[in-house]
């Protein structure tokens, strides 16, 4: 398709790309609607694996993964798990919340991007898993938190979801390439951010996922941004380190160099004390990454 510039935005073709934009994100694999309520439960001081039960039980894809991995032989029970609370016991809560963010995007995780520089096979999920993992980790130390760490990893994990369209309409030549956001708003009117914020509005995902996404392209210093928009900020560029998602092997041993990017972590108020044992627990969390989305 040819590419629009923003002077052609009343012109008949232009208001025919846009309702093609809004056609396509309604055919858009969706998010179970399971994610959101999990989201506000793991927020909450105090749960138990009946709470749990009563968000999970609306989603039968969620309660099939969740006792089949209970009944593996990875646990050696004696005998057969059938209830969801004793699944959530036995598996922990750290393996149920990939289950569930696993389950919930397995739609997305199907589809290729042309245009962008991402690995062809995988490399768009793997880049997002990595920032989700990244963001979460970061949370995890910053004395004050934006957002909670589990909303990190799913703002991280769909920040860029907004691509999924706009691959559609950008103009193919011979190769992978960096898109920039002026090349994405001259394709379909707005750029993968502001796409992102409708289609997660359509979700209805907390407000702080879809601001923070909303924003993450915005300068840090910008007087509006979204706080949690300088936590992907931070997750990507130490997360762009190491290029995951741009190619394979993912080599994790180039070291993390803060220097250009001091103004950004004094935002978000990290100390510089804290960010050595930071950039080793985001490598831990991303090692064996590019086995997550292996084709079966």
């Amino acid at each position: 398709m040819t590419t629009r510039t923003l002077e052609h935005a009343s012109d008949t073709g232009w208001r025919e790309v846009r309702l093609d934009v809004l056609k396509r994100i309604e055919d858009l694999p969706s998010l179970s609607s399971v994610v959101a309520e999990f989201l506000a439960l793991s927020r909450r001081e105090y749960f138990t694996a009946k709470d749990f039960e009563s968000v999970l039980s609306k989603d039968q894809a969620l309660v099939a993964r969740l006792l089949k991995v209970a009944n593996s032989g990875l646990y050696g029970r004696p005998r057969h798990i059938r209830s969801i609370p004793e699944a959530v016991v036995l598996v922990g809560l750290d393996q149920m919340k990939k289950i569930v963010f696993a389950v919930s995007t397995e739609g997305l995780t199907r589809l290729r991007l042309k245009n962008y520089a991402y690995e062809p096979s995988r490399g768009y999920w793997m880049h997002s898993t990595a920032i989700g993992l990244a963001a979460r980790a970061l949370l995890g130390v910053l004395p004050v938190k934006p957002m909670h760490a589990e909303e990190g990893f799913v703002a991280g994990l769909l920040h860029d979801v907004g691509k999924l369209i706009i691959d559609d309409y950008l103009d193919p030549i011979p190769g992978k390439r960096p898109v920039t956001l002026a090349e994405e708003a001259a394709a379909v009117g707005m750029d993968h951010a502001e796409l992102a914020e409708y289609i997660l509005r359509q979700w209805r995902l907390p407000e702080t996922i879809v601001e923070s996404i909303r924003d993450h392209h915005q300068a840090p210093d910008a007087p509006a941004i979204a706080p949690g928009a300088r936590v992907l900020q931070l997750a990507e560029v130490v997360v762009d380190t190491w290029h995951v998602g741009h190619g394979e092997p993912i080599d994790l041993s180039t070291d993390f160099d803060p220097a250009p990017h001091g103004a950004l972590f004094a935002r978000v108020g990290l100390p510089e004390s804290r960010l050595p044992q930071l950039i080793w627990d985001i490598r831990q969390n991303l090692t064996g990454i590019d086995n997550l989305y292996r084709e079966n």
